[in-house]
């Protein structure tokens, strides 16, 4: 089910220790919790991951027109510490799109490759009121704006004690978040007519 791990930082390959798939090496990074993917996303790989994950696996309920999950990875086993979905379709403005939803647990390092940031946890920019807002499992979670780069829209929150990160490309995305989202964590419910799409571009991090 697992393809090549990677960084969560840079998204580069990394050596897996030995008897611990929990903890590997990036050459640029050192010491890492390895992200591990599936090539194609499929029902049983999000109920394998979910199962005994420490964090949540969000995905928007209902799922915006014509959009599908792309793609499923996730750092550390067993019980994930952290959990991507990525997910693709018409962008609010014309063209294509592409959401990725991270949760994770503080210092893994995920949200921060997925929205180009140094480090391991946002910091100071969460600071001051808050940019836009999704509702989490029933409860109203505040996001802030990330700065990135040009070509993508980033935003971090908090959900469930873990950190919730949301990227989008283009930029122009960040519309998906003028009418509030309501985001189901698939630990508590994974439906069987869920959308399942072929992979997209930013599944894993990187520039």
């Amino acid at each position: 089910m697992t393809a090549t791990t990677v960084c969560p930082r840079c998204g580069q390959r990394v050596v897996v220790r030995p008897g611990n798939s929990a903890q590997a090496w990036c050459h640029v990074h050192g010491a890492v919790t390895p992200l591990h993917h599936t090539l194609l996303v499929a029902h049983d790989a999000i109920a394998a991951v979910t199962a005994d994950a420490r964090v949540p696996a969000w995905v928007p309920d209902p799922m915006p027109s014509g959009w599908t999950v792309t793609g499923l990875a996730w750092g550390g086993e067993p019980g994930a510490r952290a959990i991507v979905v990525d997910c693709a379709g018409p962008a609010p403005l014309g063209g294509s799109a592409e959401l990725v939803l991270v949760a994770e647990e503080p210092g893994t390092g995920v949200g921060c490759g997925y929205a180009g940031l140094p480090g391991l946890d946002p910091g100071d920019v969460i600071s001051g009121p808050s940019s836009a807002d999704v509702e989490a499992a029933g409860q109203r979670a505040p996001l802030w704006a990330v700065p990135t780069s040009d070509d993508r829209a980033a935003f971090v929150g908090e959900a469930y004690g873990v950190w919730l990160w949301l990227v989008m490309w283009p930029m122009s995305a960040a519309w998906l978040l003028a009418e509030r989202l309501t985001l189901l964590d698939l630990r508590e419910r994974l439906y069987p007519d869920l959308p399942l799409g072929p992979p997209s571009e930013h599944l894993l991090p990187g520039p």
